[in-house]
């Protein structure tokens, strides 16, 4: 009688158990903030590691990744981010002198009229702009007014968990990196006003939108009324899928639709960014949007840009919020980019978000 008893509690308990944990299954828990909060540091100590922040490489902490630069990283975020408009807009003088993003990033019939030659920024090929192609582009820049506050949104898996979503919404104006899925709303956010699109995406994803062209649509409505940013005239294979892009939303009637980065801005930012002794093979698009709003935007924070597969605590963490999926080797070099945003973020030029919001 006894065991029968003993058997019947433990019976009960795991039917308890099943059912309280099928409820949050089907309810969803709250997700657990995965990292340590980093413990405030002392005005002196923060002016200290931003002065060795800004007077370092990142190459310096190659060999020692884990402990050094994991350590410095951690510490940064127990210093209060401090704008420095002086240094801010210092940038931004630097940035408009050389490359004038509110005019000069997209290709528009202000800046490219019908005859005009357009350059390739990466091949040695160049367009005549004709009639059909004029059309194609917008009237004039978006970016004519300053815009106060801006979220440039990476893709890194740092964002998981970092429950960043409705501070991401709240900027008056997103950047949004590569065509993401938005399907964590609360890391990520959903708003977009401009989103960049890799031509590779479409051709590996979508069969270049030669055939069903329905699921590239179907992903496209989470942009709402986005801005495309493709770089039709970076490589020759870019240009007709960018242009067959430009049709495919028209054709949908979708309300967002494509813009093509002007080569010339690329090709002036580059030597922009060279000059300032970075070195790399190919900018990163994160490098090229982040540049462009601090030319546009009045404040820029950054989100997700974290090139690393070990977190803030040295947890493995995978490439991209949504994959793991890592970069072609060579052809960027995330880590001395991200290095720089690090060094913004110190001088107070602007904000690099690393931990949960």
């Amino acid at each position: 009688m006894v065991h029968r008893r003993k058997l019947l509690l433990i019976l009960i308990t795991v039917l308890v158990c099943y059912g309280f944990y099928k409820y949050l299954w089907i309810h969803g828990e709250e997700r657990p903030r995965t990292r340590k909060t980093q413990l405030p540091m002392s005005a002196a100590e923060c002016v200290d590691l931003k002065s060795y922040i800004l007077n370092s490489t990142m190459k310096k902490f190659e060999v020692n990744f884990s402990g050094t630069f994991l350590k410095m990283m951690n510490a940064l975020q127990g210093c209060p981010w401090i704008e420095n408009r002086t240094e801010r807009n210092l940038l931004q003088s630097q940035l408009n002198n050389c490359c004038n993003a509110s005019y000069s990033m997209i290709v528009t019939q202000e800046n490219s009229p019908v005859g005009h030659t357009i350059h390739y920024d990466a091949e040695m090929k160049v367009q005549k702009v004709t009639e059909s192609l004029y059309d194609m582009f917008p009237k004039s820049t978006p970016f004519r007014k300053p815009i106060r506050s801006c979220a440039v949104v990476g893709n890194g898996g740092i964002l998981k968990n970092s429950f960043c979503g409705a501070e991401i919404d709240l900027a008056d104006f997103v950047f949004r990196l590569n065509l993401p899925p938005l399907n964590v709303t609360d890391d990520v956010g959903t708003k977009t006003d401009l989103v960049s699109a890799n031509p590779t995406i479409l051709i590996d994803r979508f069969g270049s939108l030669r055939e069903k062209r329905k699921p590239f649509i179907n992903m496209m409505r989470a942009f709402g009324s986005a801005l495309v940013l493709m770089p039709a005239f970076s490589y020759l294979f870019c240009t007709d899928i960018s242009i067959r892009t430009l049709y495919t939303l028209e054709d949908f009637d979708m309300s967002s639709r494509v813009v093509f980065f002007n080569p010339h801005y690329i090709a002036n930012l580059t030597l922009y960014w060279r000059n300032m002794k970075l070195q790399f093979g190919r900018m990163s698009s994160g490098l090229m949007l982040a540049s462009a709003a601090i030319e546009i935007c009045e404040k820029v924070t950054l989100y997700g840009f974290w090139p690393f597969s070990q977190d803030l605590n040295g947890t493995s963490v995978p490439h991209h919020y949504y994959d793991n999926v890592p970069p072609n080797k060579g052809a960027h070099s995330m880590p001395d980019e991200f290095f720089r945003y690090v060094q913004m973020h110190s001088k107070g030029s602007l904000q690099l978000k690393l931990g949960p919001c």
